[in-house]
């Protein structure tokens, strides 16, 4: 017999995922800082709404409020996304489109999730974050510092 638990399971995207992610990443950290800020964001979206895309961004992906996202962070972001039952064809699909330059999905489960773990002394994000910092050390795919 197994034990409860009400800790969620830490799913990660597939490797094929990750690779979109950090490849998006990169396009919007062009000057290879290892995080990404508002600037960096508005100039992706250039003047495809970037405004509202790089605040509808920032409110989900920077859920510490520090006004930079790191990759870590944002691996751990599409980490709850599929943890939040995203399949991982809808994660692709947006990450298609965001390669593409189109708009911010506003995952509402997404939202619903992060206000609720910041209510918490020690977050499962921050787990998460940690969890995907190991995985980038390990990962011959990404060389941040």
């Amino acid at each position: 017999m197994g034990t409860c638990s009400n800790r969620p399971e830490h799913k990660q995207i597939s490797e094929n995922l990750r690779l979109k992610a950090i490849m998006i990443f990169q396009k919007i950290d062009i000057q290879n800082k290892g995080y990404i800020d508002k600037e960096r964001t508005l100039q992706f979206w250039k003047s495809n709404f970037a405004k509202i895309n790089t605040d509808a961004l920032f409110s989900q992906v920077d859920y510490k409020k520090t006004g930079n996202i790191t990759v870590q962070e944002w691996l751990a972001f599409w980490d709850i996304v599929k943890q939040q039952g995203y399949t991982e064809q809808e994660i692709s699909d947006e990450l298609e489109e965001l390669q593409q330059g189109k708009a911010w999905v506003q995952f509402y489960k997404v939202d619903a999730f992060i206000r609720a773990d910041t209510q918490r002394h020690k977050t499962q994000i921050d787990q998460i974050v940690q969890m995907e910092k190991k995985t980038l050390l390990k990962s011959k795919s990404f060389n941040y510092n």
